[in-house]
């Protein structure tokens, strides 16, 4: 009696899952000026009321020097002016996350005998009330030494968690060190933020924001409202969009998307890759919506942007991803196969290759599986890319029900040429579970010696 052999065709499901395109990073090069941390003091006598406007170059290793006197209401006091702005800390100018060299002009004001602390500008610590601990992490910053700076931050905070000058300073530190994630839950625990570090508060929440919608899309929420309660920018406006959309509240998504486009469109200071990345989103938003004339038009402008730019394809090719998928749990391989060749269609080699293996699998799913079909579905992929796991995979089973029916050794072999593959890519790749299904496919279809055409 001849041995039924069967392609475990629901392996395709657990295997191949289209992960979402993660949201895409805030503006990379979003300029945020240097800004005073705390005030340093003087040693110089003071003449008299007036006010004294000190040019700073604040270097991008938190080194600094006072250059100038730009103006002065009393002369008298330019040399004090000068060494309080030389005794005082700064925060580095941002391009992105990138610090840069640039200048701060410090005001000081001078009431009889005394100066007045830049606090009242918009700080939230009192005149005087920063804590020593605060100062020692500001200290750090200054030199650019972040890692430290956040280390010392958190172990003092450990002895005073009420301590809001000293948590500022983690936020500001780990913000200089590209750990929104700590920079965020740091400025989240200040009872008011102060004004001067609400530029790097807000730039925090918005980034964490992004980074967790998809882990934690109500988190990343609640941090993009904290963005925009602070700075309703178009970078904000873009974090909330991206949490929007993660919540599935994409009305709501698409008027922020929308906003932040219009906020960035009038910014020169934004560059290309910025507006790129909103259109993307804004793309995911009109999809999300069914507004397909709109996802077209932001494919469009995001050519006319940037014609080497794959955005455009990534995003539209996500939604007919996802669509395809959901037609495949759905049985109907017509609409999918359909829906995965737009997909591949759209140029992005990314999106080529996950299209073409998901159609293989889409075949081998089927209530009559076309093996020669799934086999060229996973050759276009292979082409893309020779060494991707499951379309080794795909190739694996088509030549293997191709076997089944044929019993030709040739066709075996390289059935299980293309499976060894796909085996030893996923263990290099450390996804066991994918190798454990090529490992079991194998096991039960071809060292069995299968000796009938394939069924079901």
């Amino acid at each position: 009696m001849k041995t039924r052999f069967r392609i475990v065709a629901p392996v395709a499901a657990a295997l191949v899952a289209f992960a979402a395109l993660p949201a895409l990073a805030q503006y990379a090069n979003e300029f945020v000026p240097a800004k005073l941390i705390a005030q340093g003091k003087t040693t110089k006598p003071i003449a008299g009321s007036g006010t004294v406007v000190v040019q700073v170059q604040v270097n991008a290793d938190g080194t600094h020097k006072a250059i100038k006197v730009i103006r002065s209401t009393n002369p008298a006091d330019n040399d004090a002016a000068m060494d309080l702005a030389q005794n005082s800390t700064y925060r580095p100018a941002h391009r992105g996350t990138t610090p840069v060299v640039s200048f701060y002009d410090f005001t000081l004001k001078f009431n009889g005998k005394s100066v007045a602390n830049a606090a009242s500008e918009g700080s939230s610590v009192p005149s005087g009330a920063q804590s020593a601990a605060a100062s020692q992490v500001a200290a750090l910053i200054r030199k650019g030494d972040y890692s430290a700076a956040k280390a010392k931050a958190q172990a003092e905070l450990l002895n005073s968690p009420g301590d809001d000058s000293l948590r500022q300073m983690l936020g500001i530190a780990a913000y200089d060190s590209n750990d929104f994630a700590t920079a965020a839950s740091a400025f989240d625990k200040v009872g008011t933020i102060g004004t001067q570090f609400k530029p790097a508060a807000a730039g925090s929440f918005a980034a964490a924001a992004v980074k967790e919608a998809q882990s934690n899309p109500t988190g990343a929420l609640a941090y993009a409202n904290k963005a925009m309660a602070l700075e309703p920018n178009s970078n904000s406006r873009f974090a909330l969009g991206v949490a929007q959309l993660a919540n599935g509240d994409n009305e709501a998504a698409l008027a922020s998307l929308k906003a932040a486009q219009s906020a960035a469109a009038s910014d020169p200071k934004i560059p290309t890759a910025s507006k790129i990345n909103i259109d993307a989103e804004l793309m995911q938003a009109y999809l999300a919506n069914h507004d397909t004339a709109g996802a077209q038009t932001m494919a469009a402008q995001i050519k006319q942007l940037d014609p080497n730019s794959t955005a455009g394809a990534q995003s539209m090719g996500a939604s007919l991803i996802k669509a395809g998928n959901a037609a495949v749990e759905a049985k109907d391989t017509t609409t999918a196969l359909a829906d995965f060749d737009q997909a591949a269609a759209l140029g992005d080699p990314s999106i080529s290759v996950t299209a073409n293996t998901l159609a293989a699998f889409a075949v081998a799913r089927s209530a009559k599986p076309d093996y020669k079909q799934m086999q060229a579905y996973a050759d276009k992929a292979l082409a893309i890319k020779p060494n991707d796991a499951a379309a080794n995979f795909a190739e694996g089973i088509a030549l293997t029900g191709q076997w089944a029916a044929s019993h030709d050794d040739g066709t075996k072999t390289k059935a299980s040429a293309a499976l060894d593959k796909a085996d030893q890519q996923a263990r290099a790749e450390g996804d066991d579970a994918l190798a454990l299904q090529i490992e079991t496919f194998v096991k039960n279809n071809l060292k069995g010696g299968a000796s009938a055409p394939p069924g079901g």
